[in-house]
């Protein structure tokens, strides 16, 4: 048997009884059980992440192939301990790809970001409103802003993970999500929502 999670995707590399899988010529650095212990705790997780953007075969290819990268590059790199910033600025790069070839951006958008303006209470013209606020307080903000936020509401990564894959220090990523949010809640129009936002703190 090989090595598969809740979506159907199969662990690259991890056949059975020691068998290659889909990565092969590769020095093996570091055992199967790492390597598998490392793709179960963070499958889901990357899944959820590129399925939003895409749909559900999409993400599945996406995720399959970010893999095949990833254990080929910590291979080479064994002595990286828990490389999520690596496995997602991989995914980062394969879905910008997918969405580029589609005429489409990678970035944060206002349905990321419901419950930073008061969640999802409310009529459908409310909600209306709500996602056109978002979406134009979204504009105001820097690149690497938007990029910060991505990270953090739609992959779902902590300070820490997110501050691995943007490529910058954790208190640096801090301050730099900190000031997206206060952004957001100065912007025009988000007056309304300020009572959700600020409630809420930027935690690892």
């Amino acid at each position: 048997m090989t090595l598969q999670d809740q979506s159907g995707m199969v662990a690259p590399g991890l056949g059975a009884a020691g068998s290659p899988g889909t990565v092969r010529a590769v020095p093996v650095a570091l055992g199967e059980a790492e390597f598998g212990a490392f793709y179960h705790a963070h499958v889901d997780k990357l899944f959820a992440f590129l399925s939003r953007r895409t749909d559900r075969d999409v993400g599945k290819e996406l995720a399959d192939l970010v893999f095949e990268q990833f254990f080929v590059w910590w291979q080479q790199h064994p002595d990286q301990a828990e490389p999520v910033g690596m496995l997602f600025r991989l995914a980062r790069c394969r879905l910008y790809d997918y969405l580029r070839r589609r005429g489409r951006e990678l970035t944060v958008e206002p349905s990321d970001l419901q419950d930073l303006a008061g969640g999802t209470d409310g009529d459908d013209f409310a909600a209306v409103d709500r996602h056109h606020d978002l979406r134009k307080a979204l504009a105001t903000l820097t690149e690497q802003q938007r990029q910060a936020l991505l990270m953090k509401y739609v992959a779902n990564l902590s300070v820490v993970e997110c501050a691995e894959t943007l490529g910058t220090g954790v208190d640096n990523m801090k301050k730099i999500l900190g000031k997206a949010r206060v952004a957001l809640r100065q912007a025009p129009g988000m007056d309304a929502y300020n009572g959700a936002g600020t409630a809420k703190e930027v935690r690892g």
